[in-house]
């Protein structure tokens, strides 16, 4: 009999009272073992997964993020180079990193998926301190906006919450002077963010930082992004809708293989996934093949950006 291990985000955006039956559900009709951590907003989610991991090992089959992608890389976190299978039950606001690899969004669909025929892919991660985080990690405007926008206002309004605190951040948000080091190299720059991407996820569905940007390519993506205004922005995102955002002047691209730290940036806010989770300075450290992922077989993908991928090929 199969084994599988979830730890559920009881307050992720999309999920609902009945979410903990669901789950019970569907994998005891499918013949699973299952058992249920439900997180409580205490404590370390990867700690409570690698707990599970070393006491009961290859006895568990699949571990099984139900949440918000916060939630998917605390999972991941727990279980880096172990060798553990990783499925994702999106309830989360954005859930990014479900539509990156083109799960489906419904639950009932993704649960589906998981006991049904599927694909594997190892993705890489990213490692600051001792937490993981999968889609990106940025200093600058996105940590003000993952920092100041409400769990209420999260919950109540989805996106358009980020949209509007984004919109409050750049009120009077200046360009500051950042010392960036890349695989060890050094450089300064002036610029109103810099994201270390290992997604092409650019915190909407609409907005990708690029096709080229993979997760399973043993490397980060760095942009610099050097507007000075809201117009800056809109045109920016007008460039990333096109997939013309390499040549727009205000953003520099450049690859890591190994480390990516922002040494100074006058203490801006850092964001891990979205998720506000502290000051620069911070480091962040390429982890190549991290886990195995559950994603639909090649050609019944469920594409999370419809319309946009082939502006952006």
């Amino acid at each position: 009999m199969k084994r599988v291990f979830v730890v559920l985000n009881p307050v992720a955006g999309g999920s609902d009272g009945d979410i903990h039956r669901v789950l019970k559900e569907h994998f005891t009709s499918e013949g699973w073992t299952c058992a249920i951590h439900v997180t409580t907003g205490k404590g370390q989610i990867g700690e409570v997964v690698r707990e599970t991991w070393d006491r009961r090992g290859a006895g568990v089959d699949l571990f099984v993020a139900a949440g918000g992608d916060g939630t998917l890389s605390g999972v991941v976190g727990g279980l880096i180079h172990t060798g553990a299978t990783v499925g994702i039950v999106p309830l989360g606001t954005g859930n990014l990193l479900a539509r990156e690899l083109g799960i489906p969004l419904h639950p009932q669909a993704a649960l589906s998926l998981l006991t049904g025929r599927h694909a594997l892919r190892r993705i890489d991660a990213m490692r600051v301190d001792q937490e993981f985080f999968v889609l990106n990690v940025s200093v600058g405007l996105t940590g003000i906006v993952m920092r100041d926008t409400e769990r209420e206002d999260k919950r109540r309004f989805g996106r358009i919450a980020y949209i509007w605190t984004g919109f409050r951040g750049l009120l009077g948000y200046q360009p500051h002077r950042f010392v960036i080091a890349i695989d060890g190299r050094r450089s300064t720059v002036r610029a109103s963010e810099v994201v270390i991407a290992n997604s092409g996820a650019a915190g909407d569905p609409s907005l990708r930082f690029g096709p080229e940007v993979r997760m399973d390519d043993g490397q980060l993506d760095v942009h610099i992004i050097r507007t000075r205004s809201a117009m800056d922005y809109l045109r920016l995102a007008g460039a990333v809708l096109l997939g013309q955002q390499r040549q727009d002047s205000t953003v520099r691209h450049f690859v890591a293989r190994e480390s990516v730290a922002v040494l100074e940036a006058s203490s801006l806010p850092v964001q891990g996934d979205g998720e506000f989770i502290g000051r620069a300075p911070v480091e962040v450290e390429l982890v190549a093949d991290a886990v195995p992922v559950v994603v639909p077989e090649q050609g019944e993908q469920e594409s999370g950006f419809p319309g946009l991928l082939g502006l952006t090929r």
